[in-house]
Parts: C-alpha cells; structure tokens; sequence
C-alpha cells in the first residue's frame, strides 16, 4: 500500500519537500495544505540571499550543500528563480571591527566555506561606491541572490508537474496520534486527512499545531522589515553586509536596490499575517544602507513590506523527527535565514518520510533541541 504524506504550510521548505518526496518515490501520496494561498508568508516576502557566509555552524554543512544545488536550480526545476551568483562582501568601516574579522574568517574556513580578506581597494572592485572610511570585507564568491517569488512558483510548479496535490485555502487545525503514531491531519473544515507521515513547516504557525499533540516548540513571530528603492544602472553585483551594523544590500536585476537586514516591523494580527511597517526602522534602515553605500543617497524608496518570520529562543532551526510521535517531522524556525537552505532542507525531509538516508550529517546539530 503505497504512503501518504500531508505537508502542512505552503512556503518554499515544504514546496522542496513536496517535490523531493514525489521524485523519491513516485508512488507515494503528497498533500500540501496551505492556509491562504503557496507563498503568501514568509517565503514570499524574503529578501532572498543565498548564502554561507556568517551563518551558526550548525548550519554551515547545510548551507554548503544547498548552495552546491542553487546554480543548477532553474534547470532542476524546470523554471526560473531569478538565482544570480555574484558573491557576498561584507565590510568592516572601522580599525576595532577590522581586527576582529581575521578570527571569524579562519573559523568559517575551517569548515570549507570559501572566504577571502580584501583591502579597502578590492573592495571598492568589488562594490564600486563603498564608504570612503571602509577598512577592508571578507568576500565568499559563492554568496549570491535569487528573487522570492519567482523561487516560490517555480518550486510550486515543479512540485504539481511532479504529482503532489497542493490544496491552498485549506487551514489545519489539529494533529492526531494514536498509540504514539501520527495518524491523520484536520482541518479547521473539520475534514480528517489520514497520514503515515505529517512535515509541520508552517513558520510562526507551526508552535500552535505542535501543541495538539502535546509538543512544545518555542517559537516567536518576528515581522523583518524589507525595503525596495526605484531602479539605478547596474553598479552592484555582490550581496552587500556590514561588521557592527544591520544590513543586506543587493541590487536587482531591473537596478532597484533590496534593503534588509533584520529590521523589526510590528505585528498587528499574527494570526491573519497581518503586520505593519514601522516609520523608525526605515529611517533606520535608510540611513545605515547609505552610509555603507552612498550611492542609495540618490535613490528613493519605492515600496516596503514585511514577513512574520518564526524564531527560536537560538535563532537556530529545527529539523528532524518528534521524539515520542511517530512519523511526525517538524521544520520550523529558521528564524529569517532559511530561504538559501530549502532544496537540501526539502530532500532531508524527503528522506526521513520515507524512511530513506537522512543525510544527518548535514543537520545533526539542527534536531529537535525544544520539543517534547
């Protein structure tokens, strides 16, 4: 009798999930229930980096490894991501922070991400237009950017050509284990989806579903602020960050510049992913992003918005199985950098369901650290 899987959440983790589980083994029965419609969350609202560069070593073998799959991704899937790969430059614009980067450049390298210090001048190569008092970057040149929507259909698309059933407007409300075995999923309809396996990768919302079956994760939702400036020629191929202070520059294809960095929105209904755009933080934003970059003083801003991001007490994930349910996967919490992880991430999961090589060695660090 062939398996039934029900993912819950239709972002871009359980989109890869989806698919991975479909090409795994063609036979098996895969339902994605997505409470409004695929990618109307956070992964639609991502600012998109894809990078190594400056992440938690938990996540570092992760991270490699979806980065190996990113330049193959619009062929893989049959579609366009928008991915460019144009590296990752972060700058350090005074003597303390400078001093400072040796020691985070050989850690990272120890674990075969691919970093470089550059002076001032090859920094300015690299990023013409850099502050004049920058001190000198750390450069990965595999770092790069995709746009988010463009990631969210195509993974969509894929995962229907593939033969999973994507069901949007379909809340769930509840798990149900019996005899310490996830059984079947329902919806807030109140219709009974039977499971062999449930994937719980429904960001900020994932904690309350948990719950129905007794499992605690601490997650908290965080609104991270993104801003888009009106379009200037091309003059910034890398992703742009700064030592001390929060920033994540990019520029688009069409030349509109992508300003993030992790500043707060505020949430006005959790629930309805309903949030609101703080005055403060742009301003804030604005500022740190053009004393970085002077050349976005010229530019005006075009439009912002936010995506409830779910966060961990760790800022770390997590992956893998439930102790104690049975053929319950959670993954939730990837606290605001997990979009460059999700074609590794949607093959663990795949993996794992189907009780094939979970390629642990990726995430070991990443298990189930809060529920219980």
């Amino acid at each position: 009798m062939s398996r039934s899987v029900v993912v819950i959440g239709g972002g871009l983790i359980e989109l890869s999930a989806a698919l991975h589980l479909r090409r795994a083994d063609a036979g098996v029965r895969v339902t994605v229930l997505e409470r409004a419609h695929v990618g109307a969350a956070a992964s639609g609202a991502s600012a998109a980096g894809v990078r190594v560069m400056g992440r938690d070593p938990a996540e570092r073998a992760l991270a490699l490894e979806s980065l190996k799959r990113w330049p193959d991704l619009d062929r893989e899937l049959e579609g366009r991501t928008g991915y460019r790969r144009g590296g990752g430059l972060r700058v350090a614009l005074d003597d303390d922070e400078w001093r400072q980067v040796p020691r985070t450049v050989a850690e990272q390298r120890a674990d075969g991400v691919p970093l470089e210090l550059v002076d001032a001048a090859t920094a300015r190569r690299l990023a013409p237009g850099l502050a004049p008092d920058c001190r000198g970057a750390v450069h990965c040149p595999i770092d790069g950017q995709a746009e988010a929507l463009a990631t969210v259909r195509a993974f969509a698309a894929a995962a229907r050509r593939a033969g999973a059933r994507l069901e949007e407007g379909v809340d769930a409300g509840a798990l149900v284990a019996e005899g310490g075995r996830l059984v079947a999923v329902v919806g807030k309809d109140g219709q009974r989806r039977p499971c062999d396996v449930a994937i719980v990768a429904a960001g900020s919302w994932s904690g309350p579903l948990l719950a129905t079956v007794g499992v605690k994760l601490p997650l908290r939702g965080r609104p991270l602020q993104i801003l888009l400036t009106d379009s200037a020629p091309p003059a910034l191929a890398s992703v742009l960050g700064c030592f001390g202070r929060p920033l994540s520059l990019k520029q688009l294809a069409d030349g509109a510049y992508l300003i993030g960095g992790g500043w707060p929105a505020r949430i006005v209904d959790e629930a309805a992913n309903r949030w609101e755009v703080l005055d403060d933080s742009v301003r804030g934003s604005l500022d740190v992003a053009r004393s970085v970059f002077p050349p976005l003083i010229e530019r005006t801003l075009a439009r912002s918005w936010a995506g409830i991001e779910a966060f961990t007490p760790d800022d770390l994930p997590v992956l893998g199985p439930v102790s104690g349910t049975n053929g319950l996967l959670v993954a939730a919490g990837f606290s605001g950098h997990g979009f460059a992880l999700v074609p590794a991430v949607g093959d663990i999961l795949a993996r794992l369901a189907l009780d094939l090589d979970p390629l642990r060695h990726l995430w070991s660090g990443l298990g189930a650290r809060f529920p219980s």
